[in-house]
């Protein structure tokens, strides 16, 4: 499944005293199973026998929680990690990756976020984030070569996680140098596979007057443009050819890609 463990998702996370997030986790949990079972104990005791700092688990008996720990169960509760995606979920949270690829901006840091350009969209966005599950605002940037963008309202900053987790490079120079797309493109199934182009075609491919072939020209090392090509291809069982900056879309597989049978 192309979407993310906890594990993967804890790791998208700066926990402090903790090189694996992760850890904090399992720490967090085994502090909330001993108390449950030892309710009368204090934080000192608690902390001796669990051997951990008295300052950090008499925050969590008191209510607090590792940011790991936060973001895991909201991700849960949007079902938005492996063992709790819908279909419908499972398939947007593909198309919302691709979307970034293709259009889109993703940040981790002290703000992590994520936005999606609509520069190019003709309502598919909309349908994406109700499967997905969040709200979000759209900005109109004045500024000239800036897009219209859908900025996620509710539970973004997990999002950008949950999409990291998945594989989606955590910023834009790191998108821009990317000599691959992320594994599980490789691995998806089918159907998933033909979202997934569908929605990168959809951002990227340009028309011609003269010819019905699309044409995707992006800055990118020649390794990724030409495994998109391949992508596409596999997509669409028709021809995709890349040279250069650019990939070309034949007219046969432009139409089994923007053919949508939803």
């Amino acid at each position: 499944m192309p979407l993310p463990t906890p594990h993967a998702l804890a790791r998208t996370y700066n926990t402090p005293s903790y090189d694996d997030p992760w850890a904090a986790v399992e720490d967090y949990q085994r502090v909330l199973e001993y108390t449950a079972a030892h309710p009368d104990l204090g934080s000192s005791a608690v902390s001796s026998r669990l051997d951990l700092p008295r300052s950090r688990l008499r925050a969590w008996m008191n209510g607090s929680r590792p940011d790991a720990v936060r973001g895991i169960q909201t991700a849960e509760a949007n079902g938005w990690l492996a063992e709790h995606a819908t279909a419908e979920t499972e398939r947007a949270l593909v198309q919302l990756a691709a979307w970034v690829l293709s259009g889109g901006s993703i940040h981790i840091g002290d703000s992590p976020h994520v936005y999606f350009s609509l520069d190019h969209d003709d309502g598919h966005f909309a349908t994406l984030a109700a499967a997905a599950g969040f709200d979000y605002d759209v900005v109109n940037d004045a500024t000239p070569d800036r897009a219209t963008e859908a900025r996620p309202t509710t539970d973004g900053a997990v999002l950008a996680r949950v999409l990291v987790a998945m594989g989606v490079p955590a910023d834009a120079t790191a998108k821009q140098t990317a000599t691959s797309l992320p594994a599980f493109v490789i691995d998806l199934d089918e159907t998933l596979l033909e979202a997934f182009a569908r929605i990168y075609v959809l951002n990227r491919g340009a028309t011609h007057a003269d010819k019905a072939t699309l044409t995707i020209r992006e800055q990118r090392p020649a390794p990724y443009l030409s495994e998109l090509a391949a992508v596409l291809q596999s997509a669409a069982s028709e021809p995709v050819t890349h040279s250069g900056r650019t990939v070309t879309i034949s007219a046969a597989a432009a139409r089994e890609l923007l053919d949508d049978p939803a």
